[in-house]
């Protein structure tokens, strides 16, 4: 299993799209991660497994055999939880991947239930002569049933190669479809600059303002209502393009403060102007400078986005 394959979802995962979109649900947000973390950590303890030195019962043995059964069947469980935090489905192993189930099977009856499965349909255990790093052999009994007893042998590298190369395609699946889901979104705002509905910082709008403090000036309104309007766009921009607006630190802070310094404004400004200069002065000043940090948040957003898109090319 490739580590490229677990970045890239990440990446995508934690792209302002997708991210707010998860973060709506923190059960499929925490699963997703909790999951992820876990498929790599599996796989770190699969790893160390295949450098071992070859051994038998007296020195290890059973420890490695139960550690390795138990890392393959934890790591099936978290790509599993994984599809469903992403997609809502479960993976079905026993219909989809019936080479997994038996490796979930040869778990559960060598290290998960073997003194008992199936309410007392069988019982298992490991020949302890035959423990090495390539193999060892599983006895079942099945006394209720009258079944021939079995020795089977259980080749723990094979399980190994087996399960890396399946869940290498689920996981290419996984990534392949979170980047299609990211094409499709892009493209459906292409050309659409956010950035753009903010013209030349509106520095003639924001005269007019200051302008409108020592004096009436009598289409202050209409400028004012220029800065308002551009500003609901972007806000509601951001929330159509990435689904909240925690899209990145700080905006859904500057956001709240936008909102209350345009109230302000529009009550003490343009409807019942306050005879307060000073106070006025303050007030347009805050707006005119939150609403550069906003303009700057949004440039910033949008060249992190063009950077994932870059990535996700190569």
């Amino acid at each position: 299993m490739t580590d490229e394959l677990l970045r890239k979802i990440r990446e995508l995962c934690n792209h302002p799209w997708k991210r707010n979109l998860l973060f709506q649900d923190r059960i499929k947000w925490n699963k997703l991660w909790a999951s992820i973390d876990t498929i790599e950590d599996s796989q770190l303890a699969i790893n160390f497994y295949l450098k071992l030195p070859d051994f038998d019962s007296t020195n290890g043995g059973y420890l490695y055999i139960y550690g390795l059964m138990q890392a393959l069947n934890i790591q099936q469980d978290a790509i599993s939880n994984m599809n469903n935090a992403l997609s809502n489905i479960d993976i079905e192993f026993q219909n989809e991947y019936p080479s997994l189930y038996e490796i979930r099977e040869h778990r559960n009856n060598s290290i998960g239930h073997p003194t008992k499965r199936g309410n007392d349909k069988s019982f298992h255990f490991i020949s302890r002569g035959t423990i090495g790093k390539i193999k060892y052999t599983l006895a079942s009994f099945f006394p209720k049933s009258g079944g021939v007893t079995k020795f089977e042998e259980i080749n723990t590298l094979e399980c190994i190669r087996v399960q890396g190369e399946i869940l290498n395609n689920i996981l290419q699946r996984a990534m392949e479809k979170l980047q299609s889901e990211f094409e499709n979104h892009r493209t459906k705002f292409k050309g659409q600059r956010l950035s753009a509905l903010i013209i030349d910082g509106f520095h003639y709008e924001f005269s007019k303002l200051y302008e409108n403090i020592g004096k009436n000036y009598p289409l202050v309104e209409m400028d004012f209502n220029l800065i308002r309007d551009a500003y609901e766009k972007i806000k509601n921009g951001i929330i159509e393009r990435y689904f909240s607006l925690d899209s990145s630190p700080g905006i859904n802070s500057v956001i709240q403060t936008l909102d209350y310094l345009f109230k302000r404004l529009e009550k003490d400004l343009i409807k019942n102007k306050i005879e307060d200069e000073f106070e006025l002065m303050t007030f347009v000043d805050a707006l005119k400078f939150h609403f550069k940090e906003l303009q700057e948040m949004v440039i910033d957003l949008q060249s992190v986005n063009l950077i994932l898109q870059l990535k996700h090319q190569e």
